[in-house]
C-alpha cells in the first residue's frame, strides 16, 4: 500500500468522521475537551490586548494637570463596603467646557453623571443614595469606563469646595498607577501557576481519548498491508480531525460566551466584551499549536501499542515510566520556592514583578511535577499490590497496563493541590485583613478629613445621626515630615481613651514609654506658619507614637485644621453607614478607613469561595475525561469481561473492580495533593499566617471521592453492554 502523505492524512480524517456512532461519540468528546481548553487559551491570549484597551480608556479619562485650563477639578474617593467609588467634581472656568469621555456634557452643581453600576447602587441602596444627593442627569458610556462594573461618577463642583480644586487643561493626561493592594500580585502569581498546569493536562488527555479504537483500526490497516509509516500518518490525520474540530468548537465557544464578560468581575479585574480579542501572534500560535500537540500526543501514545499485521497489543509493550524527569520538575519548583521565600522573601512578590513571576514559575513546576509523579506512583503501587479479593485483583491488574486513567487523575490532583494552596493563602490574607480591621474599641469611628473639609458643617451633620455620644477633633503635625516625632492635639476625652490617663486637663502633654522619640521640651518648631515651643511632658505606659497635647489651651495647635474626627457611637455597621451618609451630604471625600479593611475581609472570603468553585468546575471537566477513559478501558476489555462473566464471575464483582480501579488512583492522588498543597502554601505564606482548617482539607478530599463515584456510575452502562454474550464473539 503505497500512498502519499496527503492520501494517508485524508484517510485518517475519513476514519475519524465516517465511522460508526461510537466513532462520532469519540470525536465529539475529543472536540469538546480540546474546545474547552482552547477557550481558556484564547482568553489568556486576550488578556494583553484587553489590558491595553482598558489602559487607553483610563488614560483618556485622566485629568490633564499639566497647566491652567478651562476646568477646575477635585478628585474624590468614596468608600462603600470596602469598594472604592472614584469620581471628579468639575467646574468650568470659561465658555469652553470639555466633557469627560462617555459624558455628553459637563454637570453643573447639583448634578451628577454616574456609571451604570453606580446608578444601580443608588437606586437600590439608601446609604449610597445619601452619598449622592444630586440629580442624576446621565449615565457614563462604555468609552469612559475602565471596566463594565466600574463605580465612577462626575459631579458638579459646589462653590464651597472650589478652594480645594485644582486647575486642569482637560482630559487625556498621564495614566495613573494601579491602586490594587500589593498582596494581589502574590495571589495572582499563585493562581496562574495553579490553573494553567491542570488546563495543559486536560488538553493533552482530551487529545488521547479514543486511543483504543484508533489502535484497532490501525491494526486492521496493517493486516491489509499498510506500513508503520503509513499507520503513523493515518493516526496523525485521525487525531488532527478531532483537534481541528475542537479548535473550531473552542473559537465558536469563545466568541459565543464573550458577551458574558460584561457581567463577570473580580475586584477590579473585568473587561468589556470588545476588549477580549486574542493577540494575533498568540492566536496563530494557538491555532497551530493545538493540532500539533494533539498529533504529537497521539504519535507518542503509539509507542505503547504494538500495531502489527496480526493485531494490536497494549499489555506487552507499555514503556517503563521514567522517574528522573518527574521528580526533577518537583525538585526544581521546590528549589525556586525555597529561594524566593528564604533569599528574596515572598513578601517581595507583592511589590516586585520579577519575584512574583519566579513565584508563579515555582508553583507551576511543583504542580506539574505532582501531576507527572502520580502516574509513576500508581504504576509502582499497582506492581507491588497483591490483593486477596477478586475485585481489587482485577482492578490492580488493569492499572498495571493502564495509562489513561492515571493521567486524567493527575489533572485532578493538580487541581486539588493548587486549590488547597490558594485556599490557605487566601485564608491567611483574610486573617491579616481582619486583624488590620479589628478595632479593640468597636464603638469608635475614625473619619479621615481633607484640608478643605468644612469641619463645623460636618460636625453639625454628625450631631443629627442617632446614637452619637461624642465627637473629638484630632489635629496632627509632623515636624519636617518626620512621623516618628508626631504631635497630636485632641481633647481630654480622646487622650484619656488612647492613653488610659485620668489627670488630663487642657494644655497638658504626654508621651508613651514604648513610643518613638519625640522633640525635647523647649524645642522650637513652626506649626501652621507660627512659632511653637514643645511643652514639658510626662511619660505614661503604652506604645502609641507621638506627643499628645490636650487641646483647649494652645492657640497655635488649636488653629491647625483637624485631620480626623473620632466619633463614639453605636458599634454596629448600620451606624457606620448612617454616619457616612450624613457626612456625604457635606463632603463625600470624608472616608472611614476601617470600612476598607472590612471590605478586604469580605473580598478575600469571596475569592476563597471562588477558588473552591473554580476547583470544582475544573474537577467536573476532569470527570468528563476520566469517565471517557474508563469507558474506553471497559470497551477495550469487553471480550475479557464477557469471558469472566461466562465463567461465573458475578457482575457486581466487575462493578466493584471498576470502582477500585478509580478509587486507588484517587486515594493516591489525595495522599499526594494534600502535602504538596500544604507545602506550597507554607513556603509562600508568612509563617505566622499559615493555618489549615477542616474546610480546606474537606474541599480537597471530597471532590476526589465524588470523582470516584461518578466515574464508577458512568462505567456501569458500558459494563452492562460488555458482559452480554455478544461480547464473546471474536475474529
Amino acid at each position: 500500500m503505497r500512498t502519499g502523505w496527503l492520501t494517508d492524512l485524508v484517510l485518517g480524517v475519513r476514519l475519524a468522521v465516517g465511522g460508526s456512532r461510537t466513532s462520532w461519540a469519540r470525536l465529539a468528546l475529543t472536540a469538546a475537551g480540546v474546545g474547552l481548553g482552547v477557550v481558556v487559551l484564547l482568553l489568556a491570549a486576550s488578556v494583553g490586548p484587553a489590558r491595553e484597551a482598558k489602559s487607553e480608556r483610563v488614560r483618556a479619562a485622566t485629568l490633564d494637570l499639566t497647566g491652567a485650563g478651562p476646568l477646575r477639578a477635585r478628585e474624590v474617593v468614596v468608600s462603600w463596603q470596602g469598594r472604592r467609588i472614584t469620581g471628579l467634581e468639575l467646574a468650568a472656568t470659561g465658555p469652553d467646557k470639555p466633557a469627560p469621555p462617555g459624558v455628553a456634557r459637563l454637570p453643573e452643581p447639583g448634578e451628577v453623571v454616574v456609571s451604570p453600576e453606580l446608578l444601580n447602587l443608588i437606586q437600590t441602596d439608601d446609604s449610597v443614595r445619601a452619598r449622592f444627593p444630586e440629580r442624576v442627569i446621565g449615565v457614563i458610556a462604555d468609552a469612559g469606563l475602565p471596566r463594565p462594573k466600574s463605580l465612577v461618577f462626575y459631579a458638579g463642583l459646589a462653590p464651597v469646595h472650589a478652594d480645594g480644586a485644582h486647575p486642569a487643561a482637560g482630559f487625556g493626561g498621564e495614566r495613573p498607577r494601579s491602586v490594587l493592594p500589593p498582596v494581589y500580585r502574590l495571589l495572582v502569581a499563585a493562581a496562574i501557576g495553579a490553573l494553567l498546569v491542570p488546563l495543559g493536562i486536560f488538553v493533552l488527555v482530551a487529545t488521547r481519548l479514543g486511543a483504543t479504537g484508533r489502535a484497532r483500526r490501525l491494526a486492521a490497516i496493517r493486516v491489509v498491508g499498510g506500513s508503520r509509516a503509513q499507520v503513523r500518518r493515518i493516526a496523525s490525520g485521525e487525531t488532527l480531525a478531532g483537534a481541528v474540530l475542537g479548535l473550531l468548537v473552542g473559537v465558536a465557544l469563545f466568541f459565543a460566551t464573550r458577551p458574558l464578560a460584561r457581567f463577570i468581575e473580580v475586584e477590579g479585574v473585568g473587561f468589556f466584551p470588545t476588549d477580549l480579542l486574542p493577540d494575533p501572534l498568540l492566536g496563530v500560535l494557538i491555532a497551530l499549536g493545538v493540532p500539533v500537540v494533539a498529533v504529537v500526543a497521539a504519535l507518542v501514545g503509539l509507542r505503547s501499542v504494538d500495531v502489527g499485521p496480526l493485531g494490536h497489543n497494549t499489555a506487552a509493550s507499555v514503556p517503563p515510566r521514567r522517574t528522573w524527569w518527574r521528580f526533577a520538575l518537583l525538585g526544581a519548583g521546590s528549589v525556586v520556592l525555597v529561594v524566593v521565600s528564604v533569599v528574596g522573601s515572598t513578601g517581595r512578590a507583592m511589590f516586585d514583578s520579577t519575584t512574583a513571576g519566579a513565584l508563579g514559575v515555582g508553583i507551576a513546576l511543583v504542580l506539574a511535577g505532582t501531576g507527572a509523579v502520580l502516574p509513576w506512583l500508581v504504576g509502582r503501587v499497582a506492581d507491588g499490590l497483591r490483593p486477596e479479593g477478586v475485585a481489587p485483583l482485577l482492578a490492580v491488574r488493569a492499572l498495571r497496563s493502564d495509562v489513561a486513567v492515571p493521567r486524567v487523575v493527575s489533572g485532578v490532583v493538580v487541581v486539588l493541590a493548587g486549590s488547597l494552596a490558594l485556599q490557605v493563602l487566601l485564608g491567611a490574607a483574610a486573617r491579616s485583613a481582619a486583624e488590620t480591621a479589628l478595632d479593640p474599641d468597636a464603638d469608635r469611628w475614625v473619619l479621615a478629613l481633607s484640608d478643605r473639609t468644612p469641619v463645623r458643617s460636618l460636625e453639625e451633620a454628625i450631631a443629627l445621626v442617632g446614637g452619637v455620644r461624642r465627637v473629638s477633633e484630632v489635629r496632627t503635625y509632623a515636624p519636617r515630615g518626620d512621623v516618628r516625632a508626631l504631635v497630636v492635639s485632641t481633647d481630654c476625652a480622646e487622650i484619656a481613651e488612647r492613653l488610659r490617663v485620668t489627670d488630663c486637663v487642657p494644655g497638658v502633654a504626654y508621651r508613651t514609654a514604648g513610643g518613638a522619640d519625640v522633640p525635647a521640651a523647649g524645642t522650637s518648631l513652626v506649626v501652621g506658619g507660627h512659632p511653637w515651643v514643645v511643652p514639658p511632658h510626662r511619660t505614661v505606659p503604652g506604645e502609641a507614637a507621638g506627643l499628645f497635647v490636650a487641646a483647649g489651651a494652645d492657640p497655635v495647635l488649636d488653629a491647625v485644621p483637624p485631620a480626623q474626627l473620632v466619633v463614639v457611637g453605636d458599634p454596629d455597621q448600620g451606624f457606620g453607614d448612617r454616619l457616612l451618609a450624613a457626612t456625604g451630604r457635606v463632603d463625600r471625600a470624608v472616608t472611614l478607613p476601617t470600612t476598607v479593611e472590612a471590605g478586604q475581609v469580605e473580598l478575600f472570603t469571596s475569592l476563597r469561595s471562588g477558588v473552591i468553585g473554580g476547583s470544582v468546575l475544573l474537577t467536573l471537566l476532569a470527570v468528563v475525561g476520566l469517565a471517557a477513559a474508563a469507558v474506553d478501558q471497559v470497551w477495550e476489555r469487553r471480550r475479557h469481561t464477557a469471558v469472566l462473566v461466562a465463567n461465573g464471575v458475578p457482575p457486581r464483582v466487575l462493578t466493584a473492580a471498576a470502582l477500585w480501579q478509580s478509587a486507588i488512583p484517587a486515594a493516591l492522588g489525595i495522599a499526594l495533593a494534600v502535602p504538596v498543597g500544604l507545602g506550597v502554601a507554607w513556603l509562600v505564606s508568612p509563617p505566622d499566617r499559615f493555618r489549615v482548617t477542616w474546610v480546606e482539607l474537606t474541599t480537597t478530599a471530597a471532590p476526589a471521592a465524588i470523582v470516584v463515584l461518578v466515574v464508577a456510575l458512568c462505567t456501569l452502562p458500558a459494563l452492562r453492554q460488555a458482559i452480554r454474550p455478544d461480547g464473546l464473539r471474536t475474529e
